[in-house]
């Protein structure tokens, strides 16, 4: 015979036990009340106050799990919406020139390419490099003085037709080294997902949708 379940106490001893292995939802709480009030000992039986604390407590269990299914369900729609939009803006961008966060440089061939970058403290003194695919240096420029904020810089014409990735360090005088960010640009003609990641593709280089900093009109044939 099931032992009888007298008073608040053993439903919630029973409620802790269910809790030290996984969360009581509801349903499991409205249970444990049932069970409580049929196998109560009948001669001490559960009192008024006591049912109506336990009831209280089963309706606060209910609203809690409204909330946090009202909450997860926001924060999936609000999710949707972002993965929609960002969609819409990189189908937007085909066709378009853009300017990223990143190091990589297309060298076409095709007149002088220039590369952006934006100095940080008071400027100082710069030096470009220019790497290939094995990250073996291919050039090696002096810059002379570089002012703060951004900056436009050839790479070497004597670099061949390819890709590369660069990099600018300005020294900001007594060995102190100052922030630059580096960018890339290009016309994007490719949009892709990786690792629910949205990747734009400028020829052969690929920037994350999330590195944009800058959208221009693509340059018209003349």
């Amino acid at each position: 015979m099931t032992a009888p379940i007298s008073t608040m106490s053993g439903l919630t001893a029973q409620t802790t036990s269910q809790s030290n292995g996984a969360s009581l939802d509801k349903d499991s709480f409205l249970t444990l009340l049932v069970a409580q009030l049929r196998n109560q000992d009948p001669y001490s039986t559960l009192q008024p106050h006591e049912f109506a604390a336990q009831l209280a407590q089963f309706t606060s269990v209910e609203q809690l799990t409204q909330l946090n299914e009202a909450v997860a369900m926001q924060a999936e729609a609000s999710q949707m919406a972002t993965f929609l939009s960002e969609t819409s803006l990189s189908a937007s961008l085909l066709g378009q020139e853009i300017v990223a966060e990143g190091n990589q440089v297309q060298v076409t061939g095709d007149g002088v390419t220039y590369v952006q970058i934006d100095v940080g403290g008071q400027g100082g003194t710069g030096q470009l490099q220019v790497l290939d695919g094995t990250g073996r240096q291919v050039a090696s420029v002096e810059l002379g003085h570089l002012s703060p904020g951004k900056q436009t810089i050839p790479i070497p014409t004597e670099v061949a037709p390819g890709e590369y990735s660069y990099a600018v360090e300005v020294d900001g005088g007594e060995g102190s080294s100052v922030p630059v960010v580096t960018y890339s640009s290009g016309v994007v003609d490719g949009v892709y997902f990786r690792d629910g990641d949205i990747v734009l593709r400028i020829g052969a280089m690929e920037v994350p949708l999330h590195s944009l900093a800058e959208i221009r009109p693509a340059t018209l044939p003349t």
